[in-house]
Formats: structure tokens, C-alpha cells, sequence
């Protein structure tokens, strides 16, 4: 081990440490440069450092820059290829070319199994030398093996939602010259991968503390297990529930590599029910409690809602149970704030990544519970006026404020002013008169001259519905992006340090809820959760007579929008392939709103367009990630995933 190695380390997955007495330490053994595995092993500092790598280097979580084919430039990730946005620019593959299909890719989201493993065999061999050593005490030893063994359960939980049933590996395999043959492993089922995890959180949660100090509060606590399980838990209930809906055969199927039996389903349901409530019911307000600022106003519930992720709170906020921190210092940071803050913010260039979708947008509902679909016409089929675009979203779920860029709203970042997105103008009123439309990118021409005046057809966020890389929707994403930040210049920088957050209570809430409708047990409880949620953001509450499993569902898509949450909801569910009219992914394209100038009222009015981006089809297969050839040829025992051939 390189002695610089652990100079900076990010620990937890969440915070940049200067570990300056390993430093210390390695910078004297420097004859070689090298530190041999038995000196480290021989230093508590330097195997604590050692754990802080693991953390850094082998949690991948899903998070900012984290795109398919690892390009910046497509950007595809869990949010655009959902039914949540679509991606603003242009030019790229999966988001051009109207009169086409976007076919889900083979490797959608993969995860170099390579890689996974190696990090996998990292714990393992950690795992069996913090046994030998004689530097820790066994309190020492339970604990930062309680650590390992939750990177190494959130690696196969990676694995597992993409690929199904893996090797399970938890000792490290030892190669004799000559016989490869002994390392070949076949692959587990994906019920037994599942139940490794929860069973490693229930082995190991009363091990970790519940609260840590503060040079170490982003490091996996007892909540963090907890959340593990809760998650995989109803993961797995709901593939199995769901599965018979599939009608993928083959090898993977009839041995249980992918497909979980319906049998299975209560059992995980308790599961998720038993350790949601080790966190609700027993640490809940003591250890976490849903972030609530002062301020019962639409506007104040926005805001509130919006510091939850933002950088000025910085996931202080008792809220998140784990995250990841960023220090661009240390050269930690990631770029997003620059792919996707709106169109006249972006200095120079990038930016507009996200397009918040029509249809997401009016999954918020009113404040009144009613449903969320915006009023542009009356009774009688005449266009609403409204004074400014944003008075139409009066009245929404504070949530949507906070969550989504709406236009006319207030921009409260750097610069200020008002998010500006306008499909044209019409000569006219109450959305009668000639129209004219943006067919430009904002910063490019888009005037027209009515009775002697110009007026701009696009607005300075955009208005086009195919030409250049402004949003296409009307929409921008306001959730995660720093408003403090004051410089976009220079992508590669990545400037940014927003925390991700990887599970948090609001989670726990719907997770255990949800649970509760599938086994149709403790409604009471369900009710009470959704309406902790409900309440926080200050909508009407639910009743028993209206709680249902599709309202429980419905408040997960809200409340945990853009989050990365709802492509895999809709791969365990078992709805992605389906048509989009029955809440599927399949002819998915997304609506626009699009709002226009009427000039001889000085008000708006509002029609929906079509952006010019390809339908999605989503197939049965893309439920489960194809492994590479260089996978199966160097395991003679792995089974090929259900269409991919082997």
C-alpha cells in the first residue's frame, strides 16, 4: 500500500477524513515506499484506514455522477430513463429522433462484476485478518467487522437488483497452481442472495451504535443496517408477489437465479414490517425525526422541503440515516449542480440536464388532496388566463415547490430572478389569435414583431420543443441543486458537495407502510405513516376508507422524486414493460407544458406539447442486467440471465 494512499479518505461513503495519524505512520515505513499487509495489521489507525477505503472504493450508491455507459454526456441515469424526466439535450441516442424507439439497453445500469468481487474479496480477506490481529479489542474487532460486513451486504444488494441471484463469497477463495477448477462457483438464487443480506443486518445491527461522535457520524450506524434490511426486504416481497406476471423461461428461471416464489412474499413483507419498526418505533424521535423548519406557508413547507437536500443544511438535518459527502477540496466533489441547473444560470454551457416531466408534475396533488392535474380549461373548454405562469401550480403540494423548477417561479440561486420558460406568444386572448412559437435555443433568435412591438417567443429558459439543449418539458429539477453555489464554470471541476442521501426516514415511513397494504396487516399503522409524510408537507391527510396499496405507491413517487428510487420500484413491481397508459415504461415519452403570451390580455394561457424524443420499450429481460461474455467464460458454472442466450 502506497503510503500517500489513504492521505484523503472518504469514510462512510459520506465524509472526506485527513487520517493524519495513519499518515504518520505510513510516511515511516518509506524505504520501499510499500507497506506489507503485516504492518498494517499491526496498527489500529492503519486498519481503520483500511476500512475507510472499503467505504470510498466499494460502495458504488447510485448517486450523482452516476450515468449509463458512465458517460456524463447521455445523460442517462435512474431519473431520465424513468417516468419521472427525460433528458433535455438534443443530440443524445436515447432521448433524439421522435419518429424512433429507445430500446433499453442490455447493460442499462450493469456493474462491472470485476469490480464488485474485488471489493467483495477486500472485505472478506479484511473480515479474516481483524480475527488474527492482536492490536484490537473484541469490542473493537465486533464493530469494525460489523462495518465490513455492511459494505460487503450493500455490494450484493447492488448486484442483486441488477442481475438476480449471484455467488455468494464470504470467506476469500485461495488459488492453487493449477486447479482454476476449485474457484468456479455457480450462482446462488436470487432468494438466497436476498436473505444473505437481511440475514447479515440482523446478525450485525445491535453491533454498530445507534449515535456516533462527530468525527465519525457518516460511518454505517445501527440505523443504517436497519435501513438495509428494510429495503431489501420489500425488494425481494415485491418480486416475488409480482413475478408470475413475467413470462421470462430458461435455466436462470427454473433454478432460481432469477425469480423469487410467491410463497416467499409475507415472509419478506414481515421482514420489511420488522425492521422499518426497529427504526420507527424505537428510534424514532430519539435518534432521527422528519426535518421540519418553522413556517406552515405553502412557500415556507417549499422551502423546508427544498433544505432537506440542499448544501446549506448539508444533510444536518436528523432526517438522513446515511449519505454520502462530497469536499471538493480533497477532489471529492461531482458535477451535477452544472449538468442541470437552468438554461440562463449555466455560464458556460452544460447545464438543463434533468426535464421534470408533465406527468410527474401533476402526480403532486392539491393541498386539498384533490387530484394534481393543472386547470388550463374551464367546464366549457375555454382557455384559463392566468397573470403569471406560476399562479396555474397555486394551491400544489408544497413538495412540487421544492422538488421542481415550475415556470415563473423565483430562481434563489446565484443571480436571482424568475425560472423563464415560454413556448411563444399568441395575437390574441384567452388562447385564441395566430401563434408564435420558439424554434430556437433561448440564446439564439426567437423574436417576433406584432402591431409594431418584438416580443420574445422563447423565454430566457427556454421554449423549444426540439431545437438545442434548454429544457423540453417546461421543467427543471430544483432537488439537490445548490442555490449557493456561485460559479458553473468548467464541468470537470465538479464544483459541487451537496450530500446524497442513501436512506433517510421519509423511506423507512413508506417502506414500512407499504409492507403493512401487501400483507394487509396493521392499516393503522400504514395510515399513520403516510400521514407523518403528508403531514410534514402539509397536504390533507389520509382517511382509512381512502388509503390504499396505489396510494401508499403514488406517495412514494412524490416524496421521494428524482431521488433514484423509481426506476426500481418500477422493475420490482413488475410494471417497467408495460404500456405507459397502465403505468408503465414501455411508449413512455413525457409532456411538456407550455405556456403562452397572450398579447392583447398582457395574460397566459396553457397547452401540452410532445417533445421531440424517442418512446422508450422496456422488455421483459431488462428486468434482469445481461452478464458479460468475459463473466460466463471465466465461471464455466454461471447461468446466463432469461433472454440473453448464455
Amino acid at each position: 500500500m502506497n503510503r500517500n494512499y489513504l492521505k484523503y479518505i472518504l469514510i462512510g461513503g459520506a465524509s472526506i477524513f485527513v487520517w493524519t495519524g495513519c499518515d504518520d505512520y505510513l510516511n515511516r515505513e518509506s524505504t520501499s515506499g510499500v507497506n506489507t499487509p503485516d504492518l498494517i495489521w499491526q496498527n489500529p489507525k492503519a486498519i481503520t484506514a483500511v476500512l475507510a477505503d472499503m467505504y470510498d472504493s466499494g460502495l458504488k450508491l447510485d448517486e450523482f455522477d452516476d450515468w449509463y455507459g458512465s458517460k456524463k454526456a447521455n445523460l442517462a441515469n435512474q431519473t431520465s430513463l424513468s417516468d419521472e424526466a427525460t433528458a433535455s439535450y438534443q443530440k443524445e441516442s436515447a432521448f433524439d429522433k421522435s419518429n424512433s424507439t429507445y430500446s433499453y439497453g442490455d447493460y442499462v445500469f450493469n456493474d462491472d462484476m470485476v469490480t464488485r468481487y474485488k471489493q467483495i474479496r477486500i472485505v472478506n480477506n479484511f473480515l479474516l485478518n481483524i480475527e488474527k490481529t492482536s492490536v484490537l479489542s473484541e469490542d473493537e474487532k465486533e464493530e469494525l467487522g460489523a462495518e465490513a460486513r455492511f459494505i460487503r451486504a450493500m455490494q450484493y444488494f447492488g448486484l442483486v437488483k441488477r442481475y438476480g441471484g449471484v455467488p455468494l463469497q464470504t470467506v476469500p477463495q485461495e488459488y492453487t497452481a493449477g486447479n482454476t477448477e476449485a474457484l468456479y462457483q455457480a450462482r446462488d438464487t436470487e432468494a438466497a442472495t436476498y436473505d444473505f443480506i437481511i440475514n447479515e443486518c440482523k446478525a450485525i445491527y445491535e453491533s454498530l451504535p445507534e449515535v456516533r461522535s462527530s468525527d465519525a457520524k457518516y460511518r454505517a450506524n445501527r440505523g443504517t443496517v436497519l435501513a438495509l434490511w428494510s429495503r431489501a426486504a420489500l425488494y425481494a416481497g415485491t418480486i416475488a408477489k409480482y413475478s408470475k406476471t413475467l413470462t421470462l423461461t430458461g435455466e436462470a428461471v427454473s433454478k432460481g437465479y432469477v425469480y423469487i416464489p410467491e410463497t416467499e412474499a409475507e415472509r419478506y413483507f414481515d421482514e420489511c414490517y420488522t425492521a422499518s419498526s426497529k427504526i420507527l418505533d424505537e428510534m424514532v424521535p430519539r435518534v432521527y425525526s422528519l426535518y421540519k423548519s418553522t413556517g406552515t406557508e405553502s412557500e415556507e413547507l417549499a422551502q423546508n422541503f427544498y433544505n432537506l437536500f440542499s448544501k446549506a443544511v448539508n444533510g444536518d438535518n436528523g432526517e438522513y440515516i446515511f449519505q454520502k459527502q462530497y469536499n471538493v477540496a480533497a477532489g471529492k466533489g461531482h458535477m451535477w449542480d452544472k449538468l442541470n441547473v437552468p438554461f440562463s444560470y449555466r455560464g458556460d454551457g452544460w447545464g438543463c440536464g434533468m426535464s421534470p416531466v408533465l406527468e410527474m408534475v401533476e402526480e403532486f396533488e392539491y393541498i386539498d388532496g384533490t387530484e394534481g392535474k393543472l386547470k388550463m380549461k374551464d367546464s366549457g373548454g375555454k382557455a384559463i388566463s392566468y397573470d403569471s405562469p406560476y399562479d396555474i401550480f397555486k394551491n400544489k403540494d408544497p413538495r412540487l415547490l421544492g422538488s421542481v423548477y415550475l415556470p415563473g417561479a423565483d430562481y434563489k440561486g446565484y443571480g436571482g430572478g424568475k425560472i423563464e420558460w415560454i413556448r411563444g406568444v399568441i395575437n390574441g386572448q384567452d388562447g385564441i389569435g395566430t401563434k408564435y412559437e420558439a424554434s430556437a435555443q433561448p440564446d439564439k433568435e426567437n423574436k417576433v414583431v406584432i402591431d409594431g412591438q418584438t416580443y420574445n417567443t422563447s423565454g430566457k429558459d427556454g421554449g423549444s420543443l426540439s431545437v438545442g439543449d434548454a429544457s423540453k418539458t417546461g421543467f427543471y429539477q430544483r432537488k439537490f441543486l445548490d442555490e449557493s453555489l456561485t460559479d458553473y464554470t468548467d464541468i470537470d471541476a465538479k464544483r459541487s458537495s451537496t450530500p446524497w442521501v442513501v436512506f433517510r426516514l421519509a423511506e423507512i415511513y413508506l417502506n414500512r407502510a407499504e409492507a403493512c397494504m401487501e400483507l394487509n396487516q396493521h392499516l393503522d399503522v400504514a395510515l399513520k405513516d403516510i400521514n407523518e409524510i403528508r403531514g410534514r408537507a402539509g397536504i390533507k391527510l389520509l382517511t382509512a376508507g381512502n388509503l390504499t396499496l396505489d396510494k401508499v405507491r403514488h406517495e412514494r413517487k412524490v416524496e421521494l422524486a428524482f431521488e433514484k428510487h423509481r426506476y426500481w420500484d418500477l422493475k420490482r413491481w413488475r410494471l417497467a414493460h408495460l404500456d405507459v397508459s397502465k403505468g408503465g415504461l414501455t411508449n413512455f415519452r413525457g409532456t411538456a407544458l407550455c405556456p403562452y403570451y397572450n398579447v392583447k390580455s398582457g395574460k397566459y394561457t396553457f397547452e401540452t406539447g410532445v417533445p421531440e424524443k424517442r418512446k422508450r420499450l422496456f422488455l421483459e429481460k431488462n428486468y434482469y442486467t445481461v452478464f458479460r461474455a468475459e463473466d460466463l467464460s471465466t465461471n464455466p458454472l454461471m447461468v446466463q440471465n432469461p433472454g440473453y442466450g448464455n
